[in-house]
């Protein structure tokens, strides 16, 4: 009997079938089933990402930043490598080239989040509050009961000056949640920063092995002003070896733009034999990436038998509560041997700023970091330590106090114990 075509093919079209049916099953295993040993090298566009991250937190910017170019390079799109390539850069102060990028975003997507922080930060950063608060304001649009939103703004109005809307702020945090403790903290700052004047008076006493005692007085008032920063003016009166004597001093702290400041510093005695004649004093400070700050500067004493002229600096760190500082002093005399000097601070900052211990160390010749200088003790090479500590009794009240043992190598006076106290009242 003759078979008809339809009953030869049938088993070849099942054969196929089964075949197709075993390709589809393999191409939709997992790769391991598949081939166990030969992995198929897949791209994954968010383990990139992670790795960049990895790479910004460990500072290390521009290779977080070229991870970001390759996902970018497959995807567009995938905002958090835009948004992470801007922080780097907004963490390096390249505020311009951050915004360029987060405005790009912010045209794709108006409403992203990520980015509107994101642009913030680095307007924050940049000193641009008002612009900061217009992109900040968007975000708080969606979560208006967020404190920890409605603090950043407090902070940014703050920085703006705009005290009254910030104290507002504050105060509703803290009808919602009066223990919120930064809302605490700033709102004291704030109503204490309003008062521009304070008023100082002071003790500070030297105690030698093998002389008299010296002993200074100190009263002083200042107040903070739009076109010199904090004003200063001050009045010294030492008493030593039966003289007494008085020097008159101003300091300055004058803004040059945001994260850059002036020292300025000058004074006169007409006792020579307890003060330098004139002293005087400049020094530049900048604020650096990473929370460093350095400085430099010089000092001018003049004596009546000699005249210093001194360069001095400082590196200082801030970490977490700590502050840390080096400070070098080179003296250029012109009737003396030149000399120079150390000293290391080490600072610890409890409930604010105003309260904190500090400890400083240093050796060498120093002129300039005693404020019973005379014209007989400034070419003394010394080791000396001090202990201060100051905290507010009161939001008004600051007190400190202090206490230092200073060694002169040459014997001359022997080893010198220090105490100091004062207080200052803000209004």
């Amino acid at each position: 009997m003759k078979k008809n075509s339809n009953q030869i093919l049938n088993p070849y079209l099942s054969g196929l079938r089964l075949l197709a049916m075993f390709m589809m099953l393999v191409m939709v295993m997992p790769v391991d089933s598949r081939a166990q040993g030969l992995p198929v090298p897949q791209l994954n566009l968010d383990d990139l990402f992670f790795q960049a991250q990895d790479l910004a937190f460990d500072q290390e910017g521009e290779a977080a930043r070229e991870l970001c170019k390759q996902i970018l390079d497959i995807n567009p799109d995938y905002h958090d490598a835009s948004i992470l390539m801007a922080r780097t850069l907004g963490w390096e102060q390249r505020y311009d080239e951050a915004k360029e990028i987060l405005l790009g975003v912010l045209e794709k997507e108006p409403a992203n989040k990520s980015a509107l922080l994101a642009i913030t930060d680095v307007l924050a950063w940049a000193g641009q509050y008002q612009e900061a608060i217009e992109y900040f304001d968007k975000v708080i649009i969606t979560d208006p009961n967020n404190l920890d939103l409605l603090f950043r703004k407090a902070q940014m109005l703050n920085e703006l000056g705009e005290y009254q809307p910030s104290v507002i702020l504050l105060n509703q945090i803290l009808d919602i949640d009066p223990s919120y403790r930064e809302a605490k903290m700033l709102l004291s700052t704030i109503e204490v920063g309003r008062l521009k004047n304070f008023v100082g008076l002071g003790y500070r006493g030297d105690y030698f092995q093998m002389a008299n005692s010296w002993h200074l007085f100190y009263a002083e008032y200042g107040r903070r002003t739009q076109t010199l920063g904090t004003l200063i003016a001050r009045l010294n009166v030492a008493n030593r070896y039966d003289k007494t004597g008085a020097q008159f001093e101003v300091d300055a702290y004058p803004s040059l733009g945001p994260g850059t400041y002036l020292y300025l510093n000058a004074g006169y005695s007409p006792h020579s034999e307890l003060f330098p004649i004139f002293r005087g004093g400049l020094e530049l400070f900048q604020k650096l990436p990473r929370a460093w700050e350095a400085s430099a500067g010089f000092r001018l004493l003049s004596f009546e038998e000699n005249d210093l002229f001194i360069l001095t600096g400082s590196l200082s760190k801030y970490y977490k509560q700590y502050y840390f500082s080096f400070r070098p002093f080179f003296t250029f005399a012109s009737n003396t041997p030149n000399s120079q000097s150390y000293f290391f601070t080490i600072r610890r900052y409890f409930s604010s700023p105003d309260h904190h211990l500090s400890i400083t160390a240093g050796t060498g010749f120093s002129a300039d970091d005693d404020a019973l200088i005379g014209a007989e003790v400034y070419n003394l090479e010394s080791n000396k330590v001090m202990l201060w500590y100051q905290q507010k009794a009161t939001p008004q009240l600051i007190i400190r106090a202090g206490a230092g043992y200073q060694h002169y190598k040459d014997g001359v006076y022997g080893n010198k114990y220090s105490v100091e106290a004062g207080i200052a009242y803000l209004f």
